[in-house]
């Protein structure tokens, strides 16, 4: 991970506020780490990502994925491939059922927004 969110920047991808916080990739993955923790390790897991990419995902697809601790590795839950390049677009996800292979020791959850370099 290159782009560590300064506190405000974590403040501003908190909300859905159009602010952006904006990572170069060139000819390589870009990718975006959220962490979340929660009270316990019994809730669902509801996500929400908006965003936009200067690549159309129409050209190279952007992935939602969780980490499950369980089977240490990173599940699909959302992808976008039709929408254009610099136009918003959501994906989003709900965890239900399994939810101890999510949640860390601590009731952390790890999610990752990620697209392919073109």
């Amino acid at each position: 991970m290159e782009n560590i969110y300064t506190y405000q920047e974590h403040e501003d991808v908190s909300t859905s506020n159009d602010v952006r916080v904006s990572q170069s990739a060139t000819d390589e993955n870009a990718v975006h780490l959220y962490k979340k923790q929660n009270s316990n390790n019994t809730d669902q897991i509801d996500i929400l990502w908006e965003g936009q990419t200067d690549i159309a995902p129409s050209l190279s697809a952007v992935y939602l994925q969780i980490y499950n601790r369980t089977l240490t590795e990173w599940e699909t839950i959302d992808s976008d491939n039709i929408s254009n390049a610099d136009t918003d677009f959501e994906l989003t996800g709900s965890i239900t059922t399994s939810l101890s292979d999510y949640y860390d020791e601590s009731n952390w959850v790890a999610v990752r927004v990620y697209q392919e370099g073109a």
